[in-house]
């Protein structure tokens, strides 16, 4: 994962061969990038044998986005777009007035941030799944990562790097003085090269919200809110998300157990199933002792894991239940939309059991739930 979601940096590759019937087949590299989207890179060279093609495709696919582990609505799913209901504030956006496609991979932490705004806001939007292989999806744009949001409110466009993505809907919703394309040249994408060499996009002023005097008035009352708001959501991308892959595959059995319920959950075949579990946690294992090093985590990631929740808990304090007080902020979303893609493996409940986001955590599922009901008795036909 990487640099389109937002605050994702290239988080390494790793070259594997597999060896069946006495034939050598390259596996490919994996390159997980960190600087604020998603990105696939596919398998490399096929060896001869036919026989184990899908199979590689398979687990090309899931080191790919093995950064964010829970892979298999990607695999199951690589062509299907599915409307998504809108949520709590429908009733602020005029019927056609912003028609919106997400293209995304289900467990990617950036995408999950997106859809969590999206649906906290109650925006309607449709979801297109990409397959991480072939991206047959997003063949129509140069810009090869997820997410990527279309829009089209009177002029379509295309919207990338999920924390762009996030502060120019949110500033639409609430100035309606600007077309979203105005709004989205205020934050214009620039080259520049990363601690590697190599060259990389990023986006100016991602994490402001384009608002005149009043409306910033209004959204933010305080001004240290707005500051605070920024500098969490920066954390979330430059930080937070970093503790997500060393921890799931922290262990041998981590990594099988992620595989396993990808497998699981994924319709495979006895090979395809083998492949992806087996030799799919086998690398991403060993990619998570990579990351680590490359972050400079703890040998036990878990404490850093920890540290960040109950950083954040802190941050947050005993007398509000979200940062943005009484109801979520973008600060809000974007950590919950990081850390939920753990949810249902062993990582997920370490945190839980050891450290105070839990009553946290459980706000935010509230909060964002009621949104879903009400925008859905807001869709229901009046008979």
């Amino acid at each position: 994962m990487a640099a389109a979601c937002s605050g994702w940096r290239c988080l390494g590759q790793l070259p594997w061969r597999l060896r069946a019937a006495g034939q050598a087949a390259g596996m490919g590299l994996l390159r997980a990038q960190s600087r604020g989207y998603c990105v696939p890179f596919g398998t490399g060279r096929y060896a001869r044998a036919r026989a184990l093609k899908g199979s590689r495709m398979l687990v090309g696919a899931a080191f790919a986005l093995g950064g964010t582990f829970g892979l298999f609505q990607t695999l199951q799913y690589p062509l299907q777009a599915q409307e998504h209901l809108a949520e709590q504030q429908a009733a602020e956006l005029p019927e056609g007035s912003l028609q919106l496609t997400l293209y995304q991979y289900k467990t990617c932490p950036f995408c999950s941030k997106v859809r969590a705004f999206l649906d906290y806001h109650g925006v309607p939007y449709e979801i297109v799944e990409v397959n991480p292989v072939m991206r047959k999806e997003i063949k129509f744009s140069s810009y090869r990562k997820v997410p990527i949001l279309l829009a089209n409110a009177g002029n379509a466009l295309q919207l990338n790097d999920s924390s762009v993505i996030i502060s120019a809907v949110k500033t639409y919703l609430i100035s309606r003085k600007k077309s979203l394309e105005e709004i989205v040249s205020f934050y214009p994408p620039m080259k520049a090269v990363n601690e590697r060499g190599k060259e990389v996009t990023e986006y100016g002023n991602k994490y402001w919200l384009m608002l005149d005097e009043m409306e910033t008035q209004h959204v933010y009352p305080i001004k240290e809110a707005r500051v605070e708001e920024m500098k969490w959501r920066k954390w979330a991308d430059d930080w937070l998300v970093h503790l997500i892959s060393p921890n799931v595959y922290r262990t041998p059995r981590e990594a099988l157990a992620s595989f396993d319920y990808i497998v699981r959950e994924g319709k495979f075949g006895t090979v395809e199933g083998f492949f992806a579990k087996y030799v799919g946690a086998v690398a991403m294992f060993f990619i998570g002792k990579r990351l680590k090093s490359r972050h400079q985590l703890q040998d036990n990631v878990r404490e850093d894991l920890y540290k960040a929740a109950n950083d954040w808990v802190k941050a947050v304090g005993k007398h509000r239940p979200f940062m943005g007080g009484s109801q979520p902020n973008l600060a809000d979303l974007a950590v919950y939309g990081v850390l939920r893609v753990m949810e249902g493996l062993e990582a997920y409940d370490d945190m839980m059991t050891h450290t105070k986001i839990q009553p946290w955590y459980h706000r935010m599922e509230k909060a964002i739930g009621e949104a879903e009901v009400t925008n859905w008795q807001l869709l229901q036909p009046l008979y």
